[in-house]
């Protein structure tokens, strides 16, 4: 499988092309609300995965091909990036080979404790780890971690981080209702991210399949209202992605989807919008790959995705075994 996919349709950043240097589903946490579906291997092992010169000869062969085809170049995957020990030998490398694109990492924040890890990232443009609770309970209900991680650690991690990172660090939390959304636990998150003092906090809610079955984002008013604890700190509420052709429709289509819904379920209309084809070329294309097993669809809170067939039997295998969370 290519280290590059989409351009994908990001709430946050608008095109997006993935850089994904871990096997599916190597992560530190198995969070409730993935929209990837269930952590298969959890892990805190950092390991060369794949070769940084393949990642960015890729990339380079992509950008030629489509040099307007993305906002933005960012390090998400079905994993966790940090796990991967060449980034930041890759991050480098991409820096230097293409300046002007901004390069993004997206961390759940959990080896931030590690000067290595810390060390490595320091040449992204913007890095954005994720913090959902600050109590142990709730860290556990909704991140279920590796054993061998301590909340406390990674909090001191991400401080350390910003303390050493002079560019954008951003710090996503996700919201999950009847979880990390009440009154007393977003009191405490927001005065524990106050202190560590990010340049913008991104409240994001469920809005895809999550890991596990039940679990359920936020409202728009209810949203507004978390969003309040936050008021002394830039804080912006994750949008919804705005259709731009991207003018990557030359490839097989099929490929291109089956590819990008592997890291992450998407609707039609998202397809269509990333990959620069009309809504109805993604319908006959998805319907034949759904025929032939290679895609599932999916729907949540009204929509219908699109999501890699293994991830989705995860999903239901996840809910049956572990049942509500």
């Amino acid at each position: 499988m290519s280290s590059i996919f989409g351009p994908i349709p990001s709430r946050r950043y608008g095109k997006s092309l993935g850089i994904d240097v871990i096997p599916p589903k190597t992560c530190s946490f198995d969070c409730i609300y993935c929209e990837s579906g269930p952590t298969t291997h959890l892990s805190v092992k950092r390991e060369n995965f794949v070769d940084p010169k393949e990642v960015l000869e890729e990339l380079s062969a992509f950008l030629r091909l489509h040099p307007n085809a993305t906002d933005v170049l960012t390090f998400s995957s079905a994993g966790e990036p940090t796990l991967y020990e060449g980034l930041g030998e890759l991050i480098a490398a991409i820096r230097k080979a293409y300046p002007t694109l901004p390069l993004i990492v997206l961390t759940n924040g959990s080896l931030l404790w590690q000067p290595e890890v810390r060390r490595c990232l320091l040449g992204a443009d913007r890095v954005v780890p994720s913090l959902d609770a600050v109590t142990s309970a709730v860290f556990h209900n909704i991140n279920r971690p590796h054993p061998s991680l301590e909340l406390e650690q990674i909090i001191e991690g991400i401080r350390a981080f910003r303390k050493d990172y002079k560019a954008q660090l951003h710090i996503e939390v996700a919201l999950v209702s009847g979880v990390n959304d009440n009154q007393a636990d977003l009191s405490t998150l927001a005065r524990v991210i106050e202190s560590i003092g990010p340049d913008k906090i991104e409240l994001n809610t469920v809005a895809r399949p999550p890991a596990c079955a039940g679990t359920r984002g936020l409202s728009d008013a209810r949203m507004a209202w978390a969003a309040s604890f936050f008021s002394s700190l830039n804080t912006q509420i994750v949008g919804v992605f705005e259709s731009h052709e991207c003018g990557c429709g030359q490839e097989p289509i099929g490929l291109r989807i089956v590819e990008t819904v592997q890291r992450r379920p998407c609707t039609v209309a998202e397809l269509a919008a990333s990959l620069g084809v009309p809504e109805t070329k993604v319908e006959r294309e998805s319907q034949k790959l759904h025929e032939q097993g290679k895609l599932r669809k999916l729907r949540f809170d009204g929509k219908v995705f699109l999501c890699n067939a293994q991830a989705s039997q995860e999903r239901s295998r996840t809910s049956r075994e572990k049942g509500p969370v």
